[in-house]
């Protein structure tokens, strides 16, 4: 595809919703899509992107209509971006822009306004193209590492060792359709609330306001993945209605629910 092509998409010729028939590997903090790629309108969401292409580039255009057809690319949270061309094998890789990931990629600098500044990040993730997409949730957690390792981001997984933050990550996951404001957090596991919101971004790496809408994301993922209608899924998750989950999950991936569920694959993490 021509570039003068591909800007002529930004003219609103581009199809509503792009063809997600792929997997979805759904983890706390994270999210990995695996699979063919669709056009997109120029959308942002509240996460850091890594496109990595397994065959013909993909062609991105950034909110200036300036496009780059990209082996790899980083696209940086709340920027408008746009795929401009189908590509039949391509990763996806979402980070929250919140946790010690998040925070380390912002170190790269990136231009919020440039696909070619986009494409340069991306340089460093080109050679870790695999020969086929994964399938398995190791396969898709090991490809995920390996992206951010090249791009020099080494984080290791935080390892909570006080006991109360403890307590409160096996109590959360039975609570999210209660009141989990901070304030009553604390109180259940006899901390300030001071104390507590301190503590469990240092130990477990993501602030607890964010990774509680992680945690509810995941949720309606699976309850979506066992068939649920959007409304139930919503509200198994804690939010207000499908409106709300639908808002959150466009916000955080710029797709929403609906535009995948029967479609993808959902792989959420193993039982442990």
């Amino acid at each position: 595809m021509s570039n003068t092509s591909a800007q002529m998409r930004y003219k609103g010729s581009v199809a509503a919703n792009p063809k997600w028939r792929g997997h979805l590997f759904f983890g706390t903090g994270r999210l990995l899509y695996a699979g063919p790629l669709g056009e997109t309108r120029l959308h942002a969401h509240h996460s850091f992107q890594l496109v990595l292409s397994l065959g013909e580039p993909v062609a991105l255009g950034d909110c200036h209509q300036r496009v780059k057809e990209c082996e790899a690319a980083v696209i940086p949270p709340d920027v408008g971006h746009a795929v401009l061309g189908a590509a039949s094998a391509a990763v996806l890789l979402h980070v929250s822009p919140d946790d010690l990931v998040g925070r380390s990629l912002r170190t790269l600098g990136l231009a919020r306004d440039s696909v070619a500044d986009w494409q340069r990040a991306g340089e460093r993730l080109v050679a870790l193209a695999p020969r086929a997409l994964p399938r398995h949730w190791h396969e898709a957690e090991a490809l995920a590492r390996a992206m951010t390792l090249a791009l020099q981001v080494d984080v290791a997984d935080p390892r909570p060792a006080h006991p109360a933050v403890k307590r409160l990550l096996r109590l959360l996951p039975g609570m999210l359709a209660d009141d989990v404001r901070l304030e009553v957090l604390a109180a259940r596991v006899g901390l300030s609330a001071s104390r507590l919101s301190h503590l469990f971004g240092a130990e477990v790496g993501l602030p607890l306001r964010p990774y509680i809408l992680w945690l509810r994301l995941l949720r309606a993922a699976e309850s979506l993945r066992h068939g649920s209608t959007l409304t139930d899924a919503a509200h198994v998750a804690g939010f207000t209605d499908s409106a709300h989950l639908s808002h959150v999950f466009r916000r955080m991936f710029g797709l929403s629910p609906s535009e995948v569920a029967g479609v993808v694959g959902w792989v959420l993490p193993p039982a442990e």
